[in-house]
């Protein structure tokens, strides 16, 4: 999958920029506050539909403007797609492919993998960030699964309420918890197969980032309730599930909220046998962060057939001297599509390479340096 051209009409800073990309990598230099950042973000809005830097549209509009508009063609299984996204805050947002409505969802759209200094956090951050990084890549690799995180979520809330309601021991609540059941057990199954094959990919991915060979990079999907059965499957979950929740659910009815499920599990990332998070220093933890999604965009390929574009915000400023040598080594020699902005860029890096250079300034784009 490769962008060919993309243009932003009012979005945010970028009043009016067009790009033809090179089909490798793409740098874009800055200063900060030039809208490095929002190039990449506009490239995530029309892959996704939304923003990783906000919920709201509203925000991306132009302060002089009324609407913002992103179109873009790129290639994706030898064919060639036009996809553009429309937003005014009266009429809403329009998205349609090759001139047709549609929606994030449509099997042929855009896939793109980014990654932001807070990703670099991926390692020693709250459970709640490795399970967005879960999420977004399952979600990525296949339309099914964000449909039954929409519905898990929709009925943990009911089930939440009820609780609150102090209704644990009405019929509707045991319904509702068998159908909370099916849908968790849904997201664990493809969890757990996610985090199987990240744990194959990572591996290699980290030595060549962070030049280490000392021992294994590991990951361990963790589930928030005890399995009965040692084998791991649909059924012996749902089972293991639902005799959890009976045995917690004096402590549900007291904290009124539902304490099992997709919603409190976790990855459990381990270096060298130890746990990551205590024992990685932090440059390892940043070089983790990276094989993660590195890993991420494998993944997505082993899925879909393609590789998805990957978008790298700032991410030089954050690791050292070799790190950053050893991760502009490996997108220069990959077969995948990338943009990645900076503040500085040492030319000796790029001496010998085919990577387009681009500037940034009071949001325009300048050409290829």
């Amino acid at each position: 999958m490769k962008v060919i051209d993309y243009r932003a009409t009012n979005f945010r800073n970028l009043l009016c920029v067009e790009h033809q990309p090179s089909p490798a990598m793409n740098i874009i230099v800055g200063d900060n506050a030039q809208g490095k950042t929002n190039l990449l973000e506009a490239l995530c809005v029309l892959a996704t539909g939304s923003s990783f830097r906000t919920n709201s549209d509203r925000v991306l509009v132009n302060d002089q403007a009324e609407a913002y508009e992103l179109s873009s063609s790129y290639e994706y299984d030898q064919r060639c797609f036009e996809t553009n996204i429309k937003y005014n805050a009266r009429t809403g947002k329009v998205i349609t492919l090759n001139g047709r409505k549609t929606n994030p969802h449509h099997p042929d759209r855009l896939r793109v993998v980014v990654f932001t200094p807070d990703d670099l956090y991926l390692v020693k951050g709250s459970p709640s960030r490795r399970r967005f990084f879960l999420d977004f890549l399952l979600k990525q690799a296949g339309a099914e699964y964000g449909y039954h995180l929409d519905n898990y979520v929709k009925i943990l809330r009911k089930r939440n309420v009820l609780l609150k309601k102090n209704q644990a021991n009405t019929k509707t609540f045991k319904l509702t918890t068998e159908v909370f059941v099916e849908q968790a057990v849904r997201l664990v199954v493809a969890r757990i197969q996610m985090v199987n094959l990240l744990d194959q990919l990572v591996g290699p991915l980290y030595q060549d980032i962070s030049g280490e060979n000392l021992g294994g990079l590991k990951l361990r999907y963790a589930i928030s309730f005890p399995l009965d059965s040692g084998k791991i499957n649909f059924e012996n979950l749902r089972i293991s599930m639902l005799n959890h929740l009976d045995t917690i659910k004096e402590q549900e009815c007291a904290r009124k909220s539902s304490l099992s499920g997709p919603h409190r599990e976790d990855i459990n990332i381990y270096l060298n046998n130890h746990p990551a998070r205590q024992f990685a220093s932090q440059g390892q933890q940043r070089s983790i962060a990276v094989s993660l999604k590195l890993a991420e965009l494998m993944a997505i390929q082993q899925a879909k057939g393609e590789f998805p574009v990957f978008l790298l915000d700032e991410v030089l400023s954050e690791l050292d001297k070799e790190r950053q040598q050893r991760l502009l080594e490996y997108l220069q020699k990959a077969s995948f599509q990338s943009f990645l902005t900076t503040v500085n860029l040492e030319k000796n890096q790029f001496a010998d390479s085919q990577a387009s250079i681009y500037r940034m300034s009071g949001g325009k784009l300048s050409g290829k340096e």
